[in-house]
């Protein structure tokens, strides 16, 4: 029997060298006759209990094949499960790694419990500590669907290498090295990366299930981008992303991302850090209320001892403020008690029980119940980590359980370091949201309405604890609780409706206030015109030859052009103000209408308008009256014109506008006698003045002085609308710069 197979294996060896297969099977059998050695063979039903058995859970399966994208150095990894909702769909796992060259997808991917992450246990771009180990993950795919096929690329290949495995092929009784799987080169259709393609899925995949793959993921590697402190290595790590997409009948949807999974609902962005000098550095910004990214650095006197290169990201949850839509706010607040707090990642992995639910490891539960710092700053507030790594000595140690840190000076300092950064980071946010933010603060005092909305917090967090903590209905008393809760609640959301009504009445006086301080401006303008007027015509009655008369009506012409100008100018500010509707307002448009009017007093007046400066397009403010516009601008040209009247200059008028964050802003210069240090916070009082006494009206020839009320209008109508006016280091050259800045209308170019 041995020399029939003997024979025949040399007949294939001749006759037939490519025939791979033929001759591993006929190699097989031959050493079965070996009678001094015994050799393992492998039964191909071991795929099915290594994918159907060790995997229980599809949710799993599919992080399981994330981590090798991971391993794999990629940095985005894009989950797409295809017309999979009642089974028997594609899923594919899209990575941008290193992918694989075709020895290492023989000798790694293809081969059993590989042992090349135990040589190699750190990844090749990002030195990242691989999550896979025992070399089975791959075989979640045959616990996914039916049907595998790989493609992979190098940043070095010519081709893609593509393989197709159908696991209904490894039936029991066969022989594992006897089933062949086919591999090819293909075009290329990314630079480098590899794309798992699972045809005719298992199981169906519904949207908490694809929510879950995310989270699971989520939950074994670091959710958020790594910090950037090992400096000693080519390439920082820029973290790791997931994005779960549903496509049905071709339409995509995004399940699960970052921003999808309620990060865009946070309420602000931290970002804490140690540098290698032991200075801690707290960054934060919040789009919501407009704060823009800034840093501080928070013991600059007493750096810390032994703490080096740690990094912290949070976002920042509050609740029942109405800061977070109600439908998401539920959502986000259930899964804080089970995922919110901080989390330890130690090299990129999770270290317990840091960050569980029971765990308050930095203190923060405990400082809500001191009630020293007043925002709100529990576990359940904050999604986020803190990382360290051990590249700059062995800082942190494990216990000999291996289940946390041993709490060392490093430990202790750590801990400091993340309960500093928090709780500094939410005094700044509650000092931007005008709360109070300290117990000692003593000049502090909340609104009226603000003490209603917090006593109605604390009592429905009163119940449902206490409901929570009996585990049955609630009683008959409690039931009391949360009907007052429910009514109080009521008669507050009433309260607001009124203010809102009141409101809008105040928006309306002080619209007709800014349009009385025009008709003002324009009744002087007018009467300058009309002296003006009176004085050519009596000029033209005792002309004594055409040519003067003629000079004079040319002058009488201007005159008319000029006052033809102011009439229009105004005409369109009333009118506007008959229009009860807001529009975004585009500054070019604005600016370059009063550069229109005044070309005429200017020009009289020996005053140069310097050309105006945009920086930028699509300039729109939020939506406002734009008749408003008409009483900012020529309010602050009538004080220029006078500041420059009482310097005695040639006068120069500059006005820059431009978008910074989610502001626009307009800056008005001029060369004018200036506003003292002291009084740049008074010009926007009522009745203050630097002309007149307090309350009078003076005409002269050249200029009306007056109510002090002016700037204070304008102050009004742009904190109306949440921005901010004030007088800012002049422009070289300039004496005087006044400031506005206005909420941004990113939609505004649309209207």
């Amino acid at each position: 029997m041995p020399e029939k197979i003997r024979k025949e294996l040399e007949e294939v060896l001749k006759n037939e060298p490519n025939n791979y297969s033929k001759i591993l099977e006929l190699s097989n059998s031959l050493s079965k006759f070996d009678e001094k050695n015994v050799r393992f063979s492998v039964d191909a039903g071991i795929i099915n209990r290594l994918g159907m058995e060790l995997v229980a859970r599809h949710e799993t399966a599919v992080s399981e094949l994330v981590k090798n994208a991971y391993d794999a150095d990629a940095t985005h990894v894009n989950i797409v499960f295809k017309d999979s909702s009642l089974g028997g769909g594609t899923l594919e796992i899209d990575d941008n790694g290193l992918g694989m060259t075709k020895e290492q997808l023989v000798n790694g991917f293809m081969r059993l419990s590989s042992s090349e992450k135990l040589h190699f246990p750190m990844s090749t771009r990002y030195n990242r500590k691989r999550a896979g180990k025992k070399g089975i993950g791959r075989f979640s795919a045959q616990r996914l669907g039916k049907k595998l096929t790989i493609i992979t690329q190098t940043k070095d290949s010519h081709k893609a290498l593509k393989v197709t495995i159908k696991w209904d092929n490894f039936l029991g009784d066969l022989d594992l090295l006897s089933i062949t799987n086919e591999i090819s080169y293909t075009e290329k259709t990314k630079e480098e990366g590899t794309t798992l393609i699972i045809e005719q899925l298992r199981d169906n995949w519904t949207k908490a299930q694809i929510q879950r793959v995310y989270r699971y993921a989520s939950e074994v590697l670091q959710p958020f981008p790594l910090s950037k402190t090992k400096k000693d290595l080519k390439n920082d790590d820029p973290g790791f992303k997931l994005k779960c997409i549903s496509q049905e009948n071709n339409k995509k949807t995004i399940i699960a991302d970052e921003k999808n999974m309620f990060f865009k609902h946070a309420l602000a962005e931290i970002t804490g850090k140690v540098d290698n000098e032991g200075y801690m550095y707290l960054t934060l910004k919040s789009s919501k209320l407009g704060y823009r990214e800034r840093t501080f650095c928070l013991n600059e006197e007493t750096p810390f001892e032994v703490l080096r290169n740690v990094s912290l990201k949070a976002y920042y949850f509050i609740y029942n403020k109405g800061l977070i839509p109600k439908q998401i706010e539920t959502v986000i607040r259930e899964k804080a008690k089970t995922q919110g707090a901080i989390r330890l990642y130690r090299n990129g992995f999770r270290v317990l029980p840091y960050g569980e639910s029971d765990d308050d490891w930095l203190g923060l539960d405990q400082s809500i119940a001191r009630r020293t710092v007043l925002p709100v700053h529990g576990n359940i507030n904050f999604f986020g980590f803190i990382e360290v790594n051990n590249d700059y000595g062995e800082q942190f140690e494990e216990t000999s359980s291996r289940e946390g840190l041993l709490d060392n000076e490093a430990f202790e300092e750590l801990t400091d370091f993340g309960y500093m950064i928090l709780t500094d980071a939410v005094t700044k946010i509650g000092a931007e949201r005008g709360v109070k933010t300290r117990t000692n603060d003593k000049d502090w005092q909340k609104e009226p309405e603000e003490i209603i909305d917090d006593a109605i917090i604390e009592l429905k967090e009163i119940i449902d604890t206490s409901v929570e903590s009996q585990k049955k209905e609630p009683t008959i008393n409690q039931n009391k609780l949360i009907e007052l809760a429910q009514d109080l609640e009521n008669a507050q959301k009433e309260q607001k409706e009124q203010k809102k009504e009141f409101i809008k009445e105040m928006n309306l006086l002080r619209i007709l206030a800014a349009l009385g301080l025009t008709i003002g401006e324009f009744i002087h303008e007018i009467k300058q015109y009309q002296g003006a007027l009176q004085h050519d015509i009596k000029n033209v009655e005792n002309s004594s030859s055409l040519e003067h008369a003629l000079q004079v009506n040319e002058r009488i012409k201007k005159h008319l052009d000029g006052l033809s100008t102011y009439v229009s100018y105004f005409d369109e500010a009333f009118s506007e103000n008959v229009q009860k509707e807001l529009q975004s307002i585009e500054l070019r448009t604005v600016v370059h209408a009063l550069q229109s009017t005044l070309e005429a007093d200017i020009s009289k007046r020996n005053i140069e308008f310097i050309e105006p400066k945009f920086n930028g397009y699509n300039l729109y403010t939020i939506p406002m009256h734009k008749s408003e516009w008409a009483s900012i601008l020529f309010n602050f040209y009538t004080n220029s014109r006078k500041a420059i009247n009482r310097a005695k200059v040639d006068g120069k008028i500059f006005i820059e506008c431009g978008k910074i964050y989610n502001n626009v802003y307009l800056e008005f210069s001029d060369n004018g006698d200036g506003i003292q240090l002291e009084n740049r916070e008074k010009i926007f009082n009522a009745f203050y003045t630097t002309s007149v006494p307090v309350g009078k009206i003076v005409k002269t020839h050249e200029e009306m002085t007056g109510t002090g009320l002016g700037l204070k209008i304008v102050r009004d109508i742009i904190t109306s609308y949440g921005g901010k006016i004030f007088v800012k280091e002049p422009k070289k050259g300039y004496s005087t710069t006044i400031r506005v800045e206005l909420p941004w209308d990113k939609e505004g170019f649309k209207i």
